[in-house]
């Protein structure tokens, strides 16, 4: 009994302790190229799992309830990629966002 408790709280602590899988519209090499950078903050605890993601300015929607967060932008789209800590992004944007930012600069699209 207390090897499955063991193993449930295991797989619950794991299971929310990572951040969402954000992939990009790209072909199948470039598909996760922000979220090597996107674990690397969240391990330095620049923002939670759950984000505000920006792009050009304009706060974007997804589920933040889904693990996997496809993003509309190709890997040549992305210019610049910044992060903002939870205090940050809670005095620019909104003082319920306490999960940190992710900023992306993109090309504009014709």
């Amino acid at each position: 009994m207390k090897q499955i408790l063991l193993v449930l709280s295991s797989i619950v602590i794991l299971g929310c302790s990572n951040p969402h899988t954000f992939i990009l519209n790209d072909i199948e090499v470039n598909k996760y190229f922000i979220s090597g950078s996107i674990n690397h903050a969240f391990k330095e605890n620049k923002i939670d799992k759950s984000p505000l993601i920006v792009i050009n300015g304009v706060p974007f929607e997804y589920n933040k309830k889904q693990d996997t967060i496809l993003l509309p932008l190709k890997k040549s789209d992305i210019l610049n990629l910044e992060f903002l800590n939870k205090n940050s992004s809670r005095i620019i944007y909104n003082e319920k966002e306490n999960a940190g930012a992710i900023i992306i600069t993109a090309r504009i699209q014709d």
